[in-house]
This record gives structure tokens, sequence and C-alpha cells, in this order.
């Protein structure tokens, strides 16, 4: 990337970390993964492939997910009595429980069948209009991509296979446990869609939906990013409308409320790490003997029985991520009112560490939700959820909410004294 005129093919981009403005050109755009060369933060990444292939792995994704949902990830035999497991059968499970109970079982649904399925459906949509619709219709596609992009850290296939892995390595201590149909399709599933992330690439369908040049600021003139789909345009006068050409998204300098909003979320998420850790996430009755776990029992159980990788998996997701997120989000919001200039690429690369690892906490949500479903077995095993996995999973949601809304560029304005 160089920072010098901007030619006729030149891009602009702008980092949504540290707001350091970049020119590229065409040629370097292509094929290549540029990152901002002040602190580090992906700008554009377009693999050199057309659309074909996002398309066919969204497709195939959209039919994995039937199938995924329509046979069972596990079936469990205890004692010569059967059980499936389907992917809605935690969430109904606990429904059935009510109360907040009631409120995870459909927060679950929603991150592993609700949001995947609308995800993957827009995803589509916006590759086959790209692919095949016509040219002049492609502003109607830029409110579903916008929504695929806000919808991205809430499908949690991935998270919730991790967590079905957790969850077959306990029901194996209780049971018989195979793997079925549902599971193998899950695991595909979560494959295809991985590739389909990497071959979307970054920035490149918000391009191809409206060419950025015509938006681009004159030369040395004020400039201002749209936080939704990365344009950069010229800043608009203070009595004029502020709202993307492209998106139709708030165009602002910063996040507004960025500092008091992150505040007002990990002091709630804060105080609910403590009952989230003291009191039970699920309680297990097998053949009349009462056994309570917390997340840490959980976690000494899992070390107990030899699986040292899985134990140390979950305590590292269920425990020591959620304290750093609100350790890190404390010390950054601390950092911008002393304007400290210390270690201030390091915590903007430990603001994109924990926004990336953040909804991994939930594996223990979705553990708890199959579990619950798996082992009803009357006196033989049964697994009821415990009030501690309820407030675990708002500390989980409340710590992502707090990472999305926190503006990190706000470190880089308080350390060069309110420059943008």
């Amino acid at each position: 990337m160089e920072g010098g005129t901007k030619g006729m093919s030149d891009s602009l981009l702008a980092c949504g970390d540290c707001g350091q403005l970049h020119r590229a050109s065409a040629a370097l755009l292509a094929g290549n993964r540029l990152t901002c060369i002040r602190c580090g933060s992906g700008l554009s990444r377009r693999p050199p492939i057309g659309l074909d292939a996002p398309l066919a792995f969204a497709t195939t994704a959209l039919i994995l997910l039937l199938l995924a949902n329509a046979y069972p990830i596990f079936v469990v035999n205890v004692e010569g009595r059967f059980g499936q497991d389907l992917m809605v059968s935690g969430p109904l499970r606990l429904v059935d429980y009510g109360g907040p109970f009631a409120g995870l079982g459909m927060l679950v649904a929603g991150l592993s069948f609700a949001v995947p399925a609308v995800w993957l459906s827009l995803i589509g949509l916006v590759l086959a209009g790209l692919k095949w619709g016509d040219p002049a219709l492609r502003p109607h596609l830029v409110l579903p991509w916008k929504m695929v992009r806000l919808l991205f850290p809430w499908s949690m296939l991935d998270v919730y296979l991790l967590g079905a892995y957790v969850a077959y390595s306990r029901l194996n201590q209780a049971a018989e446990t195979t793997v079925a149909i549902g599971g193998y399709a899950l695991a595909a599933l979560v494959l295809a869609q991985t590739l389909l992330m990497l071959s979307l690439g970054r920035r490149r369908i918000w391009d191809a939906l409206a060419d950025p040049g015509p938006y681009a600021p004159p030369p040395g003139e004020p400039w201002v990013m749209c936080d939704s789909c990365q344009l950069v345009l010229a800043a608009p006068p203070a009595d004029a409308a502020r709202l993307c050409p492209r998106c139709a998204g708030s165009v602002e300098p910063r996040r507004p409320g960025s500092v008091s909003s992150t505040l007002a979320l990990i002091i709630a998420g804060a105080i609910l790490y403590v009952p989230a850790n003291l009191m039970p996430v699920m309680t297990v009755v097998r053949f009349g003997r009462v056994n309570t776990y917390t997340i840490l029992s959980g976690v000494e159980e899992l070390a107990r029985l030899g699986m040292w990788p899985l134990a140390l998996l979950v305590f590292f997701a269920s425990i020591v991520v959620p304290m750093v997120k609100l350790l890190s989000l404390g010390w950054f919001l601390w950092a911008i009112r002393r304007g400290s200039v210390r270690w201030l690429r390091a915590r903007t690369a430990l603001h994109r560490l924990i926004d990336f690892v953040g909804r991994w906490s939930n594996i223990d949500v979705f553990m708890v939700s199959i579990l619950v479903a798996s082992l009803q077995f009357g006196t033989l095993t049964t697994v009821a959820p415990g009030p501690g996995i309820v407030s675990f999973a708002a500390v989980v949601v409340l710590t992502m909410l707090a990472t999305a809304v926190f503006d990190p560029r706000l470190m880089w304005d308080a350390a060069s004294g309110g420059d943008g």
C-alpha cells in the first residue's frame, strides 16, 4: 500500500480499528490480503476466484443444515433404552422447564438454527443476485448483505459442533453413544461454512454491490468511513444528512455512545460472572445419586477422567475468556480516559482477539442443552439445567455486545489528543 497521490484506479481503505487511511491500487487489491500499516488489522482480502465457489459452498451449507436438523446427531443407549437427540431437542427441552430456561432455549435455537439459516439464505440470495441478476437491481441486495454482516458473529454452528463434541465425551461416560447422520452432517456443514467464509474475502461483495470510487473524497479533503460497509466518503457538512450513500447506514466519525455503552455492558457482565461460576450449571441424577456441577467442577471432572485437552478447552473458553474480555474492555476504557499511548498496538490486537474468541465461550451453553435433551431416562439417568448456565449465557451475550459496541479507534484518538 502506498500513501502517495491518489491515481485513477486507487481505492481508499480506512482501518476500522485505528482509523488510518490507506490508498491501494486495483492491481494490489486483486488476489491479495492487505493489512493496516499502523495496527495490523485486516483491510481487504480478495481471493483469486469468482463467485461460483462461494455460491456453491453456501448452497451446500444450506442443504447440510437441513440434514443436520432432520436427523439425530447422537443415539444414546442406557441399559437397553434408546434416545435420539436432534439439534432442536435441546432448545425444546429447555423451553419445557419454563422461566429463564425458556429464554435460554430460545437463545440456543436462535444461535444454532434460526440465525444460521437466515444468514446462509441471505448469502445465497446476494451471491445469486450478483451472478445472475440485473445490475440495476444490485442496490436491492445491499440490505440483505448488511444483515449478513450483522448476523455473522451470532451464527454459531462451529461453536455448537465443539459443544457437541464435549457433550459426546460426557455422554460416553454415562451411556453407549453413537454419532448419527445429523452429527456427520453438522461436521460437514461447519467445513462448508468455513470454506464459504474463506472464498468470500473481505470487502469484495460490498465493492461488487456498489463501486466505492464515485464516493471517494478529493485528496486532502475531510473524510469519514461508514461503520457498516467500510465505504470511505467525503465528510458531510454538519447540517447535512449523515447517511451512507451505499448502505444507508448512519455515518459518524466514531460509534455514538461507545464508551458509556461498553461500560454499562461490562458492569452487567461482571455482576453476572459471579453467579455464573458459583451456581450449578447442571444437575445429574444417575441411579438415584444426585450430583451438581458448576463450570469449574465440570472441568475438574473432565481432568479426573483423563480428558485433559477437553478440560483445558472448557476452562479457557468458559472461565478464562469471559474474565479476560471483561478485564480487557475495562483496561481499554481506562486507557481512553488517561489518554495512554502505552501498548496501543497491543491493545488494538487484543481487542481483535477477544472479538474473535468471545463467541466460543458458548461451548458450555450448547453442551448443557445437548445433555439435557440426550439424558432423560427417569431413575436411570437424568440431566437438568442449573441456574448458573442462564447467568453464564447472559455473560457471554453481554461481553459479545460490549466488544461489538466498543470503538477501538477511540484509543488512538485519545493517544493523539483526539485527532482522528
